[in-house]
């Protein structure tokens, strides 16, 4: 009980608060306490204007490159394909993701690219990590695999990137993208397949779209036998308790990690006592609540952030399954 009030006053801390590091393995010499930024600056090549209102970033990823003229930003205008290997560093690949997109006019806002790319370079480097960690203790010695889980995907476009940004002979291990929702997006395919121009192993065979509702997915996914790849659960906004589904699939699947970004906190914060919602707000208090939840099942947890010039809702848990 102390635990967890001293992790709620941690998060009112105004635009601070100390989570655990990202150090891996979990020693007490190497999760010194770090501060936190809860509106962080970008780290990615879509850079969004805080314009308080982040909805009107609600425009194609194409019109953010344009100049007062209406035309592609140069060199944009000149664009041509590059060859992406193994060594070509994570910036570089989302640089070339997101020329392509902003060339052919891509289905999708800038707000989402940026949500989407600021999503992975806080959360992937670990998530990865953790997957990696669960293959080295595992039996399986060759032809080793970890498995993207993006639930609630939406287009995908953040599933999506954690395959573009791993190229064949990056990882010691294949991956493979696995996006769910209730219906897949005619923008999906389009997606990937302007993702594919300029990372080939994204494609049809490595990211597959499950069409199901959540509730359908997860009794089918945890009846299926057990598989040897690591599983990393992804979810960007899915709506109220539905992120409280992601958590507790990928508990009871045993997932690597989990990495989402809740939204719609209406309800969720039940259970944690009314002082503390009443104090420290629903959000705050939901988060606690599924922060320990993950906690006490055997996960290193941590929370991050998105810029808020995206999204209000921007702070993330992360979380790493402890080997």
């Amino acid at each position: 009980m102390i635990g967890a009030a001293v992790a709620a006053l941690l998060l009112a801390l105004p635009g601070r608060m100390p989570p655990l590091s990202q150090a891996s393995p979990y020693s007490a010499s190497k999760n010194q306490i770090t501060s936190f930024d809860d509106n962080p600056p970008f780290k990615g090549v879509v850079v969004l204007e805080d314009l308080g209102c982040p909805d009107l970033h609600r425009n194609r990823i194409r019109r953010h490159f344009l100049d007062d003229s209406g035309e592609l930003l140069t060199p944009l205008s000149q664009y041509v394909v590059p060859i992406i290997t193994a060594s070509t560093s994570t910036e570089n690949i989302l640089k070339h993701i997101v020329n392509r997109l902003a060339y052919l006019d891509a289905p999708v806002d800038a707000k989402e690219v940026a949500e989407s790319i600021e999503f992975y370079l806080r959360s992937g480097k670990r998530a990865i990590g953790a997957a990696r960690r669960v293959l080295k203790n595992s039996d399986v010695i060759e032809d080793q695999s970890m498995v993207v889980k993006d639930l609630c995907s939406g287009h995908g476009l953040t599933g999506m990137l954690f395959a573009a940004c791993n190229p064949p002979g990056r990882l010691k291990a294949s991956m493979r993208v696995l996006l769910v929702d209730q219906s897949e997006p005619q923008s999906h395919s389009i997606l990937r397949d302007l993702i594919s121009e300029v990372c080939p192993w994204v494609n049809q065979d490595t990211v597959q779209f499950f069409e199901a509702d959540l509730d359908d997915y997860v009794t089918k996914s945890l009846s299926d036998d057990a598989t040897d790849e690591a599983s990393i659960i992804i979810s960007t906004h899915a709506c109220g308790s539905l992120t409280d589904d992601v958590i507790r699939y990928a508990v009871e699947s045993r997932a690597a990690s989990v990495s989402v970004m809740p939204c719609c906190y209406t309800g969720t914060a039940k259970g944690t006592p009314f002082g503390v919602q009443r104090m420290f707000g629903v959000s705050a208090s939901a988060d606690i609540k599924r922060s320990f939840l993950l906690h006490d099942a055997g996960y290193h947890v941590d929370f991050a952030a998105i810029p808020k010039a995206i999204t209000p809702m921007n702070r993330l848990i992360v979380a790493e399954r402890r080997c």
